[in-house]
């Protein structure tokens, strides 16, 4: 396989790399995978400098269409992905373009990627705490 990942439980953080060739089909493993382990929610590290996404038109569509239905129920957590190449870049500017909504930043430093995904994962957090205490004030209000 060419891309592996390591969940971090304590950090809520996924580690994902790829090498040599990763096709569409190693991206719906890690998808699949992911939701399997539990990890959705995690903030993912995705570091494909090493590696050659190997995607024609119509598997870059598969891989938009897996990606907005991994998107659906649990909301999954931000994804910094680092590149290097100008191919693994548009592939994943077009990516991004097409999942909408969602924290997912492109970097070409694993450094700024790790400092995003920090923040961003704290936001996330704080916004899930706030949502749970609104939802308690409505309940007790409602007594």
């Amino acid at each position: 396989m060419s891309l592996n990942w390591s969940a971090l439980p304590p950090s809520r953080l996924c580690i994902v790399t790829g090498a040599d060739t990763v096709t569409r089909a190693d991206i719906k493993a890690y998808l699949d995978s992911s939701i399997e382990e539990g990890i959705k929610s995690y903030g993912k590290l995705v570091d494909i400098t090493a590696c050659t996404l190997a995607l024609d038109a119509d598997d870059l569509e598969t891989v938009a269409d897996d990606l907005i239905r991994y998107g659906a129920g649990e909301p999954p957590g931000p994804v910094a992905m680092v590149v290097a190449s100008a191919l693994n870049l548009d592939m994943a500017v077009l990516l991004k373009q097409r999942v909408g909504d969602r924290p997912f930043r492109i970097f070409t430093n694993a450094g700024a990627a790790r400092a995003w995904l920090s923040a961003a994962q704290e936001s996330q957090e704080a916004h899930a705490l706030s949502s749970v205490m609104r939802t308690r004030q409505r309940r007790l209000r409602s007594i």
